[in-house]
């Protein structure tokens, strides 16, 4: 049996070889690492070409997430100059995930996205026009951040590895 790290060098080596996903994952399936896991580990390894593609996209992301970290500067600091610095780098620590590319950056923003979209959608009412505003801007960056993700972590679920059934599937 082999430890996670020698697992994953040794899948490294293979992926760095051209051998796809799905055969690393059959080769080093059940040899010390569950397979859960090595299955997420493999997910998470972004397609290069596909984010060479998405870059633009990326950039414009990574732009919205600065925009959105001065705002949240700028509103903090009326409350509290720690509290505008504090919450002003979840944004920015976001744009670094999406740069890097880190799948857990797009599942950790989609994820606290939707709770915040439920959350505003259950302090809509009254109905106004700034709320239907920010919440179809919020549904609006889900969509984007999830097709981007969806382009450059192929073998991504929403929270994991693509399963059909019980076995994890890859793209290659």
């Amino acid at each position: 049996m082999a430890d996670k790290k020698e697992i994953q060098a040794r899948a490294e080596a293979l992926l760095a070889q051209g051998v796809g996903k799905s055969e690393v994952f059959r080769q080093l399936s059940g040899q010390g690492m569950k397979d859960s896991r090595l299955a997420a580990w493999l997910a998470a390894r972004h397609d290069p070409q596909a984010r060479a593609e998405m870059s633009l996209h990326v950039n414009i992301l990574i732009g919205l997430m600065v925009l959105q970290a001065l705002i949240v500067l700028a509103v903090g600091w009326q409350v509290s100059m720690w509290l505008g610095l504090a919450l002003t780098s979840i944004p920015l620590l976001f744009a670094w995930g999406f740069r890097k590319p880190y799948a857990g950056a797009y599942t950790g923003y989609l994820f606290l996205s939707i709770v915040t979209v439920g959350r505003n959608v259950a302090q809509l009412f009254p109905i106004t026009t700034g709320g239907l505003v920010g919440v179809a801007l919020s549904i609006a960056m889900i969509c984007y951040v999830f097709w981007i993700q969806r382009r450059i972590f192929p073998d991504m679920n929403f929270l994991g590895p693509m399963r059909k059934g019980s076995r994890f599937v890859f793209t290659t």
